[in-house]
């Protein structure tokens, strides 16, 4: 299945609670592993969806085995004490927005085992974007919470050199006498790919849900307007 055309305000999000060794100092995961997770926006409400074991012993040792050789596993809603530090926006069609409920649904109805190098939170979650159909969705980074953060930090490099271009193509313009290319070109192309959330957008958007107690959609016409306005 190939991505449709965006239709209205529906979007995929995958949100990445970093795993810690991707941090800078001070900023906290809340595990070494890191972990995934789904939000379904219709444009004014948002679902978020994870996916986890359920064997959470005393225990450490004894819970670690398990999760390695294989625990309970549960599809569950992920609420506004849920942390996440980065994620990718896809805008979908309302085909793609439903076919990735259907997928939620049914690991919701049939979670099966969690295995930590097997089916995880990583490959559950890429699993869902694949029945929505988004591209460029490798089972190789999705195996973890790593190769998702590494993915989205490239996807972010890729859009700064973007807006980097542009306004090198504009200074350029603007020496010899030409008409400078409008900012909304610059914008429209950013809008047509998938969104980048950076670390510091993505603590904030996240500190917010958690203060006020509620799951909101990241405010993607704020975080491309300041992609945009990025500065070399």
């Amino acid at each position: 299945m190939t991505e449709k055309k965006s239709v209205g305000d529906y979007r995929i999000t995958l949100y990445i609670d970093s795993p810690l060794p991707m941090l800078r100092p001070g900023l906290l995961s809340s595990a070494v592993s890191g972990h995934t997770f789904i939000g379904l926006s219709d444009g004014k409400s948002e679902e978020r969806w994870g996916y986890s074991h359920t064997d959470y012993s005393d225990n450490k040792l004894k819970m670690l085995v398990n999760v390695i050789r294989g625990s309970k596993g549960a599809m569950s809603p992920e609420d506004a004490n849920s942390p996440y530090h980065e994620a990718i926006v896809w805008n979908v069609s309302e085909e793609q927005y439903k076919a990735a409920r259907e997928k939620i649904e049914e690991h919701r109805q049939n979670p099966g085992t969690y295995k930590l190098f097997e089916k995880n939170c990583s490959t559950v979650a890429t699993s869902v974007l694949k029945a929505a159909g988004i591209s460029d969705v490798s089972e190789t980074v999705g195996m973890t919470p790593y190769g998702w953060a590494l993915k989205k930090r490239i996807m972010l490099a890729k859009r700064r050199f973007e807006v980097a271009k542009f306004k090198a193509k504009n200074t350029i313009n603007m020496l010899f006498g030409k008409q400078k290319v409008p900012q909304s070109k610059l914008l429209q192309s950013l809008r047509s790919k998938p969104v980048p959330v950076s670390i510091q957008q993505g603590v904030k958007a996240s500190e917010s849900d958690y203060r006020k107690q509620e799951v909101k959609p990241l405010n993607v016409k704020r975080i491309l307007n300041k992609m945009a306005s990025w500065r070399l």
